[in-house]
């Protein structure tokens, strides 16, 4: 009986902290109906004249230490909850066809990365799951440069909404989402592969 008690506290705490995890979040979203093509002009200007110019990949098997390394760097310097990333998770999360690593390279260098999968019944919504910078380029439009690039993935594959969530305790982040015309919601009908 002892040991089913253990499970049970286990189960309980496990799903007290999964929803205290959840409430530490807010939900955004940008319809792509709202992203006029003025708006995609400024941003486009806005990075162009910056003093970073990114190359864009998509991740592919042989980058998986450097998505790890990169996810290290850029969550470490944030007050955001940690969550561990690893090369086994990660090898896992490549294998899901709807699931893609974008790798920003500044002079050769991995400097950048997102995390992003296609979520709803006909893939018709486009999750921003993770979006991380290197410390010493955080704040140069970098995450601009990313932000843009996802939003050309998703427009080429016909998505109807970008959605993300931002921890509450990061204004930066908050801001910089905001910046891009997201918009709070509340809504838990989509499946969050990551929590």
């Amino acid at each position: 009986m002892e040991w089913f008690r253990n499970l049970f506290s286990r189960i309980t705490s496990s799903i007290e902290d999964s929803f205290k995890r959840e409430s530490d979040y807010i939900q955004m979203r940008l319809l792509v109906e709202d992203i006029t093509d003025d708006f995609e002009k400024k941003l486009k200007l806005k990075t162009e004249h910056n003093i970073l110019h990114a190359d864009i990949r998509e991740a592919k098997g042989e980058d998986i230490k450097s998505i790890v390394n990169l996810y290290n760097l850029a969550w470490h310097s944030t007050s955001m909850p940690y969550h561990i990333l690893n090369e086994n998770n990660l090898t896992e999360m490549m294998e899901d066809p709807d699931i893609v690593f974008l790798i920003a390279q500044i002079d050769s260098i991995d400097s950048g990365f997102a995390l992003i999968y296609y979520a709803g019944q006909n893939n018709e919504i486009g999750v921003i799951a993770g979006l991380g910078v290197i410390p010493e380029l955080q704040n140069k439009g970098l995450g601009t440069i990313l932000g843009l690039a996802v939003w050309s993935y998703f427009k080429k594959r016909g998505v109807k909404e970008l959605r993300c969530k931002v921890y509450k305790d990061n204004s930066i982040s908050y801001s910089f989402i905001k910046g891009l015309k997201f918009e709070e919601y509340e809504d838990n009908m989509v499946t969050w592969k990551f929590q």
